[in-house]
């Protein structure tokens, strides 16, 4: 049988065996996210500072692009919680042009993350700076909300104390009603899904859409006076070109960096806890990459910034989803309800979007993670409270440079604390190399072994200094320098470590390099003057300490010989 006619079969084979194995359970499954990514949508854009439509052409495009390409299995992409606070400060700084702007060259970091494989380096920011972080989001989030939750008119603000003070101002205009209807969302959002899951046919009816349907039901009989949604407009979005005007890419580059990270970090956040979810493997890198290509489209369409969405792609796993296909299929439901039911928007009131939105933003804000934080370490304590506070009360971009220096700091002080010096005295002297040592009287009295511990690098060059000063003024001729527990070395390391062979070498003491780990030893290859030492045996290396004894052993009888 011909290749194509093979291959051809093979299509057809696959495609009947997904309608006969995974499609109904996709189906399900996308219909669901779908009708919970609804609300999630349309609020999310509103607390971006954007028109509510923004939000469902981000989650219909995104879904479906990021689905189709992306290396999570199960993720589902579109607006969320933790980008609306990087996207209204970026509006409010840069207009909705710099917005699509940075969103656009957001997607281009995110397509040379995964191109350069730093899919797997992003996962090492360190907790207190993600935690600190996605907690101030929360807060800002939170506090955004407060004005809907009052039925205020208040627009979006950049920083969250601007908010606080209108809404200090403005508390007069509260509207109980608006309370009322933002209370009972929170109420039915906590307590329903209970109840439903004990009714046989409504277990996988979303709690948030039954919320929205009776809030909108009020709306429309009882004819309530409060702020609301609005008529979304229907059909498909016009194409537009984003300015790539090089002064503005030059001004947003900062807050598409920011928006970049933070997109990285949540996907990358969200494809890990799919996978321990549903027992498999995400690709990190192409997930980046269909991160990226969301982002670059997005912006042609009217498209906010987008990431992947834990909450909603736990739905898409609970209600049984088996391919990317369903991340599809709820992109294709949002669209239909797009094309359809707009105008029904008109009803939807702000006060119900902010019972959803103060549920989301309470989540993000982790307690435990924070307790859990404090009890653990203060130096990191320090870090989660600075980033969390400069998050609430600064720039985004600023707090996520801030949290990142922060933590480098700290870990430089981490990593110059580990490293020491001892001596052998510090150890049993019947057993190793202790052993070896007090039975030769030779080597008893003329070699001096100390164990380096840490990481040999320029932030430990202090440290290492002053142990010289407190054991390493000897006048052994055998000096054997243990560095089994070395797991790296920098260049100032490399030159100080130079310099200890070059005094002593004037001493006229010898110096042994034992037990070098591979990483350590292909830097010192790479160091021409050491090597230039090695090769005229001012510094002699040798796999095991006990390898280092035996030599001068034999050297010292060699010496009585002659």
């Amino acid at each position: 049988m011909p290749r194509v006619e093979q291959d051809n079969m093979d299509v057809k084979t696959g495609i009947s065996g997904y309608f006969k194995e995974s499609f109904l359970s996709d189906l399900k499954a996308g219909f669901i996210t779908a009708i919970v990514a609804l609300p999630l949508a349309i609020a999310f854009a509103i607390a971006s500072g954007v028109e509510p439509v923004m939000g469902l052409y981000t989650a219909v495009i995104a879904g479906m692009l990021v689905s189709a390409t992306g290396g999570s299995k199960y993720s589902i992409t579109g607006p969320t919680g933790a980008m609306t606070v990087i996207i209204l400060s970026t509006l409010h700084s840069y207009g909705l042009e710099g917005l699509l702007l940075a969103g656009f060259l957001a997607g281009i970091f995110q397509i040379l993350f995964g191109l350069f494989k730093l899919g797997k380096v992003v996962k090492y920011i360190p907790l207190p700076v993600i935690s600190g972080f996605t907690s101030g989001i929360g807060a800002i989030i939170l506090i955004g909300q407060v004005p809907n939750a009052l039925g205020m008119v208040i627009p979006a603000k950049e920083y969250a104390w601007e908010t606080v003070v209108a809404i200090i101002e403005n508390i007069s205009a509260a509207n109980t009603t608006a309370l009322l209807i933002c209370i009972a969302t929170i109420v039915l959002l906590l307590y329903l899904p209970g109840i439903l899951t004990k009714v046989k046919y409504l277990n996988s009816l979303p709690a948030s859409i039954v919320a929205l349907i009776l809030s909108v039901l009020a709306i429309y009989y009882m004819k309530i006076d409060i702020p609301l949604v609005g008529s979304i407009p229907t059909g498909l979005p016009s194409i537009q070109m984003i300015n790539l005007n090089p002064q503005l890419v030059l001004t947003v580059l900062p807050a598409a960096l920011t928006i970049a990270l933070l997109g990285t970090i949540e996907a990358l956040l969200c494809a890990v806890v799919c996978d321990g979810m549903t027992n498999t493997k995400h690709d990190s890198n192409r997930e980046l990459m269909g991160q990226g290509l969301g982002n670059i489209i997005l912006p042609f369409f009217s498209g906010i910034p987008c990431t992947a969405a834990i909450a909603r792609s736990a739905v898409n796993i609970r209600e049984g989803a088996k391919t990317q296909v369903s991340g599809i299929i709820h992109a294709l439901i949002l669209f239909t309800i797009l094309l359809f039911f707009g105008p029904i928007a008109a009803f939807i009131p702000k006060a119900y979007l902010a019972g959803v939105l103060i549920l989301v933003s309470l989540r993000m804000i982790n307690i435990t993670e924070f307790k859990t934080i404090m009890h653990i370490s203060k130096m990191d304590t320090t870090v989660l409270i600075a980033t969390f506070i400069l998050t609430v009360f600064t720039d985004l971009v600023f707090a996520v440079q801030m949290g990142m220096f922060l933590a480098i700091i700290l870990l430089f002080i981490r990593l110059t604390n580990v490293i020491d010096i001892q001596t052998m005295e510090n150890y049993d002297k019947s057993t190793g190399i202790n052993a070896t040592i007090f039975a030769d009287p030779y080597l008893e009295k003329n070699v001096s072994v100390y164990t380096l511990n840490g990481p040999f690098f320029f932030g430990a060059m202090n440290v290492f200094e002053s142990k010289i000063n407190e054991h390493i003024n000897i006048s052994r001729p055998h000096i054997i320098l243990r560095m089994r527990y070395v797991p790296f070395i920098d260049s100032t390391g490399l030159e100080r470590l130079r310099s200890f062979i070059n005094m002593s070498k004037k001493k006229n003491q010898k110096v042994y390099l034992t037990s070098i780990q591979p990483e350590v030893m292909k830097r010192m290859k790479s160091d021409e003057h050491l090597m230039e030492l090695m090769e005229k045996q001012h510094v002699l290396t040798f796999e095991h300490t006990q390898e280092a004894l035996e030599y001068v052993k034999k050297q010292s009888r060699s010496e009585k010989v002659a």
